[in-house]
């Protein structure tokens, strides 16, 4: 059974970002795919392994440093062992919260705009070069964290403030650099799915968009991706179901038809059992 996939970040009315450093884990993951209404970031201390968003795949290894727009659904895949654990500080952030304090700011404010509300090419970026720095800006944090008794402005401030010029600005930035790569297959895989979920999808479709067999589709997703090609494929259908249940008055039998769920009974049987509500219940709390 796959997890819940939205998770809702909750903020209290004093807070306007959740911390969790270093995330030791060094006998089991499983990613599962899954989304947050606010941004996600993580930085990789150790590990391996492979993240899947936006219908692209990107390598875990340290250095690397990954932004998460609120609702885009992603996949964090880790092979882990006590000698290969894999350690990670991800916090969330409130995005109107982070533009209000950097508003003295504005080339680092741009960066920042860009990376939560624009069309970015990626969402990973490899700080490897600069890792020492990395790990001095967030253990600095942590320790200011821990000595307040209270949730400090000026410390989110001064946190965000570097990472942002780790990332560069100007023509000096990371967010629109990087030579494009040939897909590969799961990422093409998940590229036509992005076009064609609220069709009727079978194997032998994307055994010959792919020009491989039907058997050997299946297991090259699991291979890259570490995740079944159903479950990204329920979850991509799922999270659109969500948006639709948010935004419109449509029937929630016409949402699942629209959503390649043409059998009203199973969509709700199925949206049940992965997000713990039906689709009416969902509707209603959002």
């Amino acid at each position: 059974m796959m997890k819940q996939l939205f998770e809702p970040v909750l903020f209290d009315n004093r807070q306007s970002l959740i911390w969790d450093y270093r995330i030791y884990t060094g006998d089991h993951y499983k990613g599962y795919y899954h989304w947050h209404q606010c941004c996600e970031i993580m930085f990789v201390h150790r590990g391996q392994g492979s993240i899947v968003v936006n219908q692209q795949m990107y390598d875990i290894r340290p250095g690397m440093l990954f932004f998460f727009q609120p609702y885009q659904l992603h996949r964090t895949y880790s092979e882990v062992s006590p000698e290969r654990p894999f350690v990670r500080t991800i916090f969330y952030l409130d995005p109107h919260t982070a533009e209000q304090l950097l508003q003295g700011f504005p080339k680092r404010r741009a960066v920042f705009s860009a990376l939560w509300q624009g069309n970015n090419p990626s969402c990973g970026f490899d700080l490897s070069d600069r890792i020492e720095t990395m790990e001095w800006i967030f253990a600095n944090y942590n320790q200011c964290r821990s000595k307040s008794t209270g949730e400090e402005t000026e410390d989110i401030s001064m946190l965000l403030l570097q990472l942002l010029s780790c990332l560069g600005t100007g023509e000096q930035s990371l967010i629109h650099t990087g030579d494009k790569r040939q897909l590969r297959y799961s990422e093409q895989i998940m590229n036509w799915i992005e076009a064609h979920y609220h069709e009727e999808i079978s194997l032998e479709q994307l055994a010959a968009e792919t020009h491989l067999s039907k058997s050997y589709v299946s297991r090259i997703f699991h291979l890259e991706t570490g995740g079944r090609l159903v479950d990204y494929l329920t979850a991509r259908r799922l999270k659109q179901a969500c948006r639709l249940l948010e935004t419109t008055d449509l029937t929630v039998e016409r949402i699942g038809s629209a959503v390649g769920f043409p059998n009203p009974s199973y969509f709700n049987q199925l949206f049940k059992r992965v997000l713990g509500l039906s689709p009416l219940q969902y509707r209603k709390g959002t």
